[in-house]
C-alpha cells in the first residue's frame, strides 16, 4: 500500500501549524496583507497551496491573510462550488463565495482592511515563491488597479513559511530519511561485481515498492547510480553499459517521498576489502566527510547561507582539490529542492538566496564532491535540521565507504 501521499488529516494539521506561524512572520516582514491568488491549481499549482490552503481549487480564488493593527484574519474567497470544501476544512476565519465573478467581493475585502501593502507570490530568485503566473498578475492588477502601487513580493514571507518546518514536518522528513537508509542497507546486501547501473537502480525500485514510497524527484534519475571512475556525477540516470568492478567505487544520489515529504542522501561503496582501499580514495572520502561535519558544526540560526558554504568550500580547497561547482546545501521538504535560503556561494546562478539567514526549523542537505585522479568522483550528502543552537542530522552521517567484498 502506498505511503507516499500525506493523509488529509495530517495535511490540514500542517496547514493549521503554518497558519499559527503567519502572524509572527508577517510582523517580522512588515507585511499587512498576503494574497495567494490562484485558479485551476490541479493543472497549474502555486507551491504554497499545500502549506497554507491544503488542497486544490477550480475557479479564481483569493486566500487573504491580514495582519493589520495587531489583528490577524484569514479570509478565503472562492467560487460557489469550491465553498463547501473550504468550509469543511475549518481553517478559515471567513469563507466568502461568488457566483458571477471574484472582482467585487475581492475589492470589498481589500477595502475593508485597507492594508498598506499587498504581498504577491512572485520572485526572480526563489522558484517556490514564484507561484503567481504572469496572467494572474495581470488579472489582479486589473481587479485592484488602485492598489497596484502597494504590491510587493511575498518571497521573504514564503521563504519563512516553507523553511521553518513544524514538528510534524520534521518528523515526516526524519521518517523519510530512515526509510532511505533502510533501503540503502537492503540494496547493499545484494550488490555484486559486474552488476549494471540499471540493475542496481531496479533493486531500489523493488525496495521502494516494499515500503510503499516513491522517488523524491524524477524517476529515471532517482536513484542516480554511478559506477566506476569514468561516470560523470550529476542529474543523470544509470546506464546499461556501466558495470561495477573490483577496486572501483559506486555512488548513488537517492531520496524518497513518504507521506508527502522527501529525503535526499548520497552514499559511496567500494568493491573490495577495507584494507584494499587506495590512499587516494581515503584522502578524498575524509575530505568530503570532514567538510560536511565542519559545516554542520558551524551552522546555527542567524548566519548567512553563503557563510556556511564557505566553511566546506575552504576545507576542500585546503586539501588540494578544486572547489565543487554547486551549492553546499538546499532546503528539503515537500520537494527535494524546497526553495528558500540556499547554503551556496555568491554566484549569479543563485541570485540572492545565499544571502538569506539560516533559521531554526530549516532542513538542509549538506552535499559536496571531489574528483580523484584515478577513481572518479567521491560524493556524499546528509540531511540536517537547524535547531535553536546548531543543527542535528536526521540519520547518523556516514563515516566510511560501504565495503562490498
Amino acid at each position: 500500500m502506498s505511503q507516499a501521499k500525506i493523509t488529509r488529516k495530517k495535511q490540514l494539521q500542517i496547514v493549521k501549524e503554518k497558519h499559527d506561524q503567519l502572524p509572527q512572520i508577517m510582523t517580522e516582514n512588515d507585511i499587512e496583507c498576503w494574497l495567494v491568488f490562484a485558479r485551476e491549481t490541479a493543472a497549474n499549482p502555486d507551491p504554497v497551496m499545500d502549506h497554507v490552503v491544503g488542497g486544490d481549487i477550480v475557479w479564481e480564488s483569493a486566500f487573504l491573510f491580514f495582519n493589520v493593527n495587531n489583528q490577524f484574519k484569514m479570509v478565503c474567497l472562492v467560487g460557489n462550488f469550491d465553498e463547501p470544501a473550504e468550509k469543511r476544512k475549518e481553517i478559515w476565519d471567513v469563507v466568502i463565495s461568488y457566483k458571477e465573478g471574484i472582482t467585487d467581493p475581492l475589492r470589498q475585502t481589500i477595502k475593508k482592511y485597507n492594508p498598506k501593502n499587498i504581498a504577491l507570490n512572485f520572485s526572480e530568485d526563489d522558484v517556490v515563491a514564484d507561484g503567481l503566473s504572469h496572467g494572474m498578475f495581470l488579472k489582479i492588477s486589473k481587479i485592484l488597479p488602485e492598489y497596484s502601487d502597494r504590491f510587493i513580493s511575498a518571497a521573504t514571507l514564503i521563504r519563512a513559511i516553507r523553511g521553518r518546518k513544524t514538528t510534524t514536518e520534521v518528523d515526516l522528513i526524519t521518517n523519510a530519511c530512515k526509510i532511505t537508509e533502510k533501503i540503502n542497507n537492503s540494496v547493499s546486501s545484494k550488490l555484486k561485481i559486474d552488476m549494471s547501473e540499471t540493475e542496481i537502480q531496479q533493486l531500489y525500485y523493488d525496495e521502494m515498492e516494499k515500503y510503499g514510497v516513491i522517488e523524491a524527484w524524477q524517476r529515471d534519475s532517482c536513484p542516480s547510480i554511478d559506477a566506476g571512475p569514468d561516470k560523470e556525477v550529476g542529474h543523470v540516470g544509470p546506464l546499461e553499459t556501466s558495470f561495477t568492478k573490483k577496486g572501483h567505487t559506486l555512488h548513488n544520489d537517492f531520496g524518497v517521498k513518504l507521506e508527502g515529504y522527501c529525503s535526499d542522501l548520497q552514499r559511496m561503496w567500494f568493491f573490495g576489502k577495507q584494507e584494499e582501499l587506495p590512499e587516494e580514495l581515503i584522502h578524498a572520502f575524509e575530505t568530503v566527510r570532514d567538510a560536511i561535519i565542519k559545516a554542520s558544526e558551524f551552522i546555527k540560526p542567524g548566519l548567512t547561507g553563503y557563510s556556511a558554504d564557505k566553511i566546506a568550500r575552504d576545507h576542500v580547497i585546503s586539501r588540494g582539490y578544486d572547489e565543487f561547482a554547486h551549492a553546499l546545501g538546499h532546503q528539503v521538504g515537500t520537494h527535494a529542492h524546497d526553495g528558500g535560503v540556499l547554503l551556496g556561494p555568491l554566484w549569479e546562478r543563485y541570485g540572492d538566496t545565499p544571502k538569506g539567514l539560516i533559521e531554526e526549523g530549516n532542513v538542509f542537505t549538506l552535499e559536496l564532491h571531489v574528483k580523484t585522479k584515478n577513481y572518479g568522483v567521491v560524493s556524499l550528502e546528509e540531511n540536517i535540521v537547524v535547531t535553536k543552537d546548531g543543527c542535528e542530522f536526521h540519520v547518523p552521517p556516514v563515516k566510511q565507504f560501504i565495503f562490498i567484498e
